[in-house]
């Protein structure tokens, strides 16, 4: 009996604190400047992918961000090179291999700008639509988009962030798990990282520095996103400089930490003068990332018991504010094999779900499944989460 309760107690420790190989959810691929590296879901085993670049050159400073903006299922994506204007290029291929025409009836010149430095996509305020910020010099602006299948941007006033320092980059994510997009702004004068937290609501942002949340060292221009599949956002840099670093978060989805891992970088961090973006342009896989499209709001997935015997309770819930989308529950292994389908239904959304299932520890032929780990995804629209269960017997 001892034995046994020695062998469970170490499946649990195992279950808590190692993320197993051979099955990936963290698969974001990364835009430096218009040259597209190809993620295999290893931090920093990236792979040039020519073919999905994005013809643009440009000289120097080069950035590009990505949004649906036509509504077509698929990532289209701005580019700036610190000119007039923001230039647009539409995705004519399809979300699993990006091709890039020029859009210039897309493009923008912001009238409050004479350049462009620098612009990001994020979702600020719950529409389900990006929003654009833009900056030169020392303030990020941000505009909202009031078009359909064609992009129409309008100054969101009161949005501002002023910093005393010119030429701004930055990358937003949530950062401590409340369900609104912090930013890390690097200050490209005097070469040091500013992160603020969002403190105001889900339709009107507030910003208040957070120093506790700021890397020891600094890094050229931040890109957020999970880069290792344990669901909180890390940081990759890039820009040219040979101090260019990449940053692990340790901590938690609640308050992160940050522990430099230089091997994550991509090869050419340090030597092109080119911006990083992240983003899963391929959709083979991707966990908790900035998600700019997604207007979900305070998703959460709990198991209770964890680990299990006989049954264990899938808990979940979350805010969706307008569309429909199917939402689904279902049991991986740790060789990424579906097990079991608890749960698909559509739904049309516009308010607030909590529901809860029940798993039994049986496979979609009712079969008994052997002890060991398992994952529990939980997918609303495009948006999903994962969580391991420990199967003991």
């Amino acid at each position: 009996m001892k034995n046994k309760l020695l062998a469970y107690l170490i499946l649990f420790i195992f279950a808590v604190i190692f993320f197993i190989p051979g099955i990936s959810f963290a698969d974001l691929d990364v835009y430096m400047g218009c040259n597209c590296w190809e993620s295999n879901g290893i931090p920093g085993n990236w792979q040039r992918k020519t073919v999905w670049d994005i013809p643009f050159s440009g000289s120097g400073y080069v950035h590009s961000s990505f949004c649906d903006l036509d509504n077509d299922g698929d990532m289209d994506t701005y580019v700036t090179d610190d000119g007039s204007s923001i230039m647009a290029f539409e995705n004519i291929g399809s979300t699993t291999a990006p091709v890039w025409q020029r859009k210039s009836i897309w493009d923008f010149s912001p009238p409050q700008f004479s350049q462009v430095y620098y612009a990001d996509f994020v979702e600020i305020n719950g529409d389900g639509k990006c929003e654009l910020a833009v900056s030169k010099g020392t303030v990020i602006k941000f505009y909202v988009n009031t078009g359909t299948t064609t992009p129409v941007w309008t100054i969101a006033p009161g949005w501002d962030i002023t910093i005393s320092d010119g030429n701004l980059a930055y990358s937003f994510g949530d950062l401590n798990n409340d369900g609104l997009n912090d930013v890390v702004v690097r200050l490209w004068n005097i070469c040091i990282l500013k992160v603020f937290e969002n403190i105001g609501s889900d339709t009107v942002p507030v910003w208040q520095e957070k120093s506790a949340w700021k890397p020891s060292k600094d890094t050229d221009p931040p890109a957020l996103g999970d880069l290792d599949g344990d669901k909180d956002l890390d940081i990759l840099g890039g820009g040219g400089a040979s101090w260019v670093t990449a940053y692990e978060n340790t901590g938690t989805i609640n308050s992160p930490v940050w522990t430099e891992r230089s091997n994550w970088l991509t090869p050419d961090a340090r030597t092109s003068c080119v911006y990083p973006e992240l983003i899963d342009i391929d959709n083979d896989g991707a966990g908790i990332e900035e998600n700019p499209q997604s207007a979900i709001r305070n998703p959460k997935l709990t198991i209770y018991p964890n680990p299990f015997v006989e049954n264990t309770i899938i808990s979940y819930s979350y805010s969706v504010l307008g569309g429909s989308g199917t939402v689904e529950i279902a049991i991986y292994d740790i060789s990424g094999k579906l097990i079991k389908s608890l749960t698909v239904v559509r739904q049309v959304f516009g308010m607030s779900t909590n529901n809860e299932i029940k798993w039994d520890g049986t496979d979609n032929c009712g079969g008994k499944v052997k002890s060991g780990i398992y994952f529990c995804k939980l997918r609303v629209g495009n948006y999903y989460m994962i969580d391991k269960i420990t199967l003991l017997k």
